[in-house]
């Protein structure tokens, strides 16, 4: 191992149109960006910024530097740093990529000393845009029980030299949570001129940035000196680091985009598709699902037979026992009164059907009449209820996990279990026990790092064809951790039809759609069925079995509508058309509208809504054609023909009823 103590240093990472140069100089590795994608460049900005005691670290003495990848490959540069009492070794590894204009950034830090060192501080980011403000931020609100009936909010920060810093809460928070929280994810554009927040200019070149963790967190941006900085750091760090261990520093990444928020998200979405999430567990994903919420915990073996029966007829591809079905939370075993023979049965019988089928879980809560609540009394975080009769416990404590992990996967073997709705208060939970192996103060980072994110990582070692569903309070987890190790994510948790178009207009910035799980709760009608059938998986949380034949065929022809539309969906590129913006007592107000686009153009589908109120017409204007194709142009009994850009340039007229819904189908000829 070469040991050199360079003043100063400089390496180049080139791929996809972007290129890195990172600097070693005066103790601090920096990175900047530039290159031939469109997009905004970033000057030399610091990376990990770690502190230890409450002091900021130097790096000054550079150990080695490695570059891997080939023609056509991810490129990868890895450099170690050791500060100066050569007490802890930083590696940083930087990745650049031949298909898109994003680099990833991530690193850990290494107790090479003796003694036991305290990490309490940790910048995952920070960023230097390279032009000079004002500047656009903008990011989406999470889901909130409390805070306002807004929900996946989408908001544009201004950073002007002169004024408070803009502070962003991100990761796993409750959602009765008293502050707004957002997902974990923004974009960034010059402002060229006041007020263009909604449509940017579209030869505009921005920045994305999405952040991988599930703890909590907070970006804060700002402008001063002629110059913005934002900064993304780690909440309420105190990360005991024993001698030979390692510190995780999360991932984040940074990508180029040319245009308006619509091409920051879809730029966002195809570099994570490609690198980020888990592959689709099929190619009917996203599927149309029934979960048995509408029973509440009232569910027994005949009953729910009965369900997935007319879950077969209606076409669905999943069946899901929410709670109810176990012993008690934390005891993953049948309730042997309410399954006398088990789970398989159900299991053998959505599979008759083409189904699969799934249980709700709720990881990190334990009944205290649960067998391990009173062996390990001390894995409970606090013996006071906070989720249906269960308390927390805390998966940052490695014995609890451990545990945790087994019980799943014997669950997963002994049921045909093919599915997990994992479901909790807090996913991420503050524990202040002496004895847990988490150090003390350090459940944030631990919990997450350490604890959630290890639970779901062996499950779907064990089990690769697990499909893992993220339903944190209604979406309160919208990072990208989550979305590397979950196949979709609640976007708004048992919900009317216009607070779930709310959701899925926001979340659709971020995320692929298929991260918008939607949780149908209103009785099927045109209407609330059309509210749901934009984006990822349906899932319908009815008493199916006391539908009327009304109900059923209603429902039967949405679930086949959903089954076409996701083929335009599924990958395809969104164009936020009308937010829904109303959230007003009785379901909302006035007109909305959403579009996707498929990679080649060739298809397409606008979704439009009217709540109460607003004028019984609204002309649209679909985005995303090609301009010169002929497009055959679809919906209820209307048919016509027109090329893409008198499409863009004319629009198409809707009329609606209140509470009415249309989707247009536009497809290439």
């Amino acid at each position: 191992m070469n040991c050199k103590s360079f003043q100063e240093k400089h390496w180049e990472l080139s791929s996809g149109g972007v290129t890195a140069v990172i600097q070693w100089k005066g103790g601090q590795l920096s990175l900047k960006a530039k290159g031939p994608a469109p997009g905004m460049d970033f000057q030399l900005s610091p990376l990990s910024a770690i502190a230890a005691s409450g002091v900021r670290q130097s790096w000054d003495r550079l150990i080695q530097s490695e570059t891997r990848g080939g023609p056509g490959e991810s490129a990868s540069l890895d450099i170690t740093v050791e500060n100066t009492q050569g007490t802890l070794r930083l590696t940083q590894q930087i990745t650049a990529y031949p298909d898109h204009p994003f680099l990833h950034v991530s690193g850990t830090v290494e107790n090479t000393g003796g003694q036991e060192a305290l990490i309490d501080g940790c910048d995952m980011l920070t960023l230097l845009p390279g032009c000079e403000p004002p500047l656009a931020l903008f990011h989406v609100g999470q889901f909130s029980a409390k805070y306002a009936h807004d929900f996946f909010r989408p908001i544009t920060a201004r950073l002007i030299a002169g004024r408070a810093p803009h502070e962003i809460r991100m990761g796993s928070f409750p959602s009765m949570y008293w502050e707004p929280t957002s997902c974990a994810w923004f974009a960034l554009l010059p402002e060229r001129r006041e007020g263009w927040f909604d449509q940017p200019p579209e030869n505009a070149g921005g920045l994305v940035c999405g952040i991988e963790f599930n703890g909590k967190s907070r970006v804060i941006a700002g402008a001063a000196r002629g110059a913005g900085e934002i900064i993304s750091r780690i909440d309420a760090l105190r990360h005991s680091l024993k001698p030979g261990a390692r510190f995780e520093i999360p991932g984040v990444f940074l990508g180029r985009f040319e245009g308006g928020w619509d091409e920051a998200g879809y730029a966002s979405q195809r570099f994570a598709r490609s690198h980020v999430h888990p592959p689709v567990p099929d190619a009917r994903y996203p599927w149309a699902q029934y979960n048995s919420w509408a029973y509440e915990q009232d569910i027994c073996e005949e009953q729910q037979l009965r369900a997935i029966d007319r879950c077969g007829q209606l076409g669905l591809e999943l069946a899901v026992l929410d709670l109810g079905w176990a012993k008690s939370i934390g005891d993953w075993q049948p309730d042997p009164v309410k399954f006398p023979r088990g789970l398989k049965p159900l299991a053998e019988r959505a599979r008759s059907y083409g189904m699969r089928f799934g249980v709700h879980v709720a990881l990190a809560q334990c009944g205290f009449e649960a067998p391990v609540a009173s062996e390990h009394p001390d894995w409970l975080i606090h013996q006071k209820v906070d989720y249906y009769g269960a308390a927390p416990l805390c998966l940052g404590h490695a014995p609890c996990r451990e545990w945790l992990v087994e019980a799943l996967s014997r669950l997963v073997e002994e049921e045909g279990v093919d599915y997990i709705v994992q479901d909790g208060e807090d996913m991420v939970k503050q524990c202040w026990c002496e004895t847990h192996t988490h150090g003390l103060g350090d459940s944030n980072y631990s919990n997450s790092q350490y604890g959630l994110d290890l639970v779901l990582r062996a499950l779907r070692e064990r089990h690769p064809n697990l499909v893992i569903e993220n339903c944190e309070d209604g979406g309160c987890m919208m990072t990208y951790k989550m979305a590397r190790l979950y196949h979709t994510s609640i976007t708004v948790d048992n919900i009317d039809a216009y607070s779930t178009r709310q959701g899925i207009f926001g979340a659709s910035y971020p995320f692929s759609l298929r991260y918008s799980v939607r949780y149908m709760q209103d009785s099927p009608t045109r209407y609330t069925l059309y509210s749901s059938i934009f984006g990822g998986p349906l899932i319908l949380m009815h008493r199916v079995t006391d539908w009327t034949d009304e109900q059923f065929e209603e429902t039967k022809g949405a679930v086949a509508l959903y089954k076409r539309l996701r083929e335009i969906t599924r990958e395809g590129k969104v164009y936020h058309l009308l937010r829904p913006d109303h959230n007003i007592p009785g379901g909302g107000w006035g007109w909305d509208a959403i579009q996707s686009v498929t990679e080649d153009q060739a298809k397409s589908v606008l979704m439009a809504y009217r709540a109460q109120g607003g004028p019984e017409e609204k002309r649209f204007y679909p985005r995303g054609l090609e301009p010169e194709r002929v497009y055959r142009v679809s919906y209820g009994e209307s048919e016509g023909f027109a090329a893409g850009a008198e499409l863009e340039r004319e629009g198409i007229l809707l009329a609606l009823p209140e509470f009415g819904a249309e989707a247009v189908l536009l497809e290439g000829q």
